[in-house]
């Protein structure tokens, strides 16, 4: 795969998308975007078993480039708004990657890059990082971006960050629920790849089908139906080849043999 603003490689069952615009801060427009989208769709096909996610130079990735966005109002409606869906097309992807997708942030981390992060399974920032949502400044709002975002820090949370714009860390990120956890700036990529490796202890199956639990019973209510909906799906797994496989490794004290 031919890319300008995008590296891909993989290492064993682990592949590493980085993003490659690092004399703009990693910021996104829309070949980026594409780029990102042609991958994610490879990637969810080729044998790699989890994906992590970070960014060249000194920023993760500093939001929209505004210079690109400028050009896009500028242009006809139809354009503004195609432009506008690559980026909500881009992350529902990658909230829906049947793979387990762990961010690695460092320097700015800011409005669709801080979407990135929320929309991950997993994110891990460098004591470095700054994050924020700067879009009210500049006379916009995090529309695209803000439901991950809000699902990962709560409402309440989401009124102070989005009406004021202001710039937080690490801490603070990790403080609100979005990220999980920090590290120092130049222990990140061994953190991100350490976390990957504990991953890939587990079931694969099982990875895919964690995902597609939480998204499922994610803010529902706890009625009669859900519940019957968790026992099926328990049900329908423990039928499986790899949940055979779990138990009668737990029962014989070895590793599992994943295939």
């Amino acid at each position: 795969m031919k890319t300008e603003f995008i590296t891909v490689a993989t290492a064993g069952s682990i592949a590493t998308l980085t993003l490659n615009r690092p004399d703009k801060r990693n910021a996104m427009h829309g070949p980026l975007m594409m780029e990102l989208q042609h991958a994610l769709g490879l990637l969810a096909e080729d044998s790699s078993r989890v994906l992590l996610i970070n960014g060249r130079g000194e920023n993760f990735c500093a939001g929209g480039d505004i210079g690109w966005m400028q050009k896009i109002a500028a242009g006809s409606d139809d354009e503004n708004y195609r432009d506008a869906q690559l980026l909500a097309d881009l992350l529902y992807q990658l909230y829906v990657f049947p793979k387990p997708v762990i961010v690695l942030a460092h320097g700015a981390t800011l409005g669709g890059g801080l979407g990135f992060v929320a929309a991950a399974d997993i994110a891990i920032a460098a004591s470095n990082a700054s994050f924020g949502l700067p879009e009210v400044k500049i006379g916009i709002t995090p529309s695209i971006i803000s439901p991950y975002v809000i699902s990962a820090i709560g409402e309440r949370m989401a009124h102070y960050y989005f009406l004021t714009g202001e710039r937080f860390g690490a801490e603070e990120a990790h403080r609100i629920g979005l990220i999980h956890q920090v590290t120092d700036a130049n222990a990140l990529a061994s953190v991100g790849v350490s976390l990957a490796e504990t991953l890939l202890q587990n079931s694969p199956w099982a990875l895919r089908s964690a995902k597609q639990l939480i998204r499922t019973v994610a803010r529902q209510k706890m009625t009669l139906e859900l519940a019957q909906q968790t026992s099926e799906h328990l049900a329908e797994l423990r039928k499986t080849p790899e949940a055979r496989e779990g138990l009668q490794s737990f029962l014989e004290k070895r590793k599992p043999r994943w295939v």
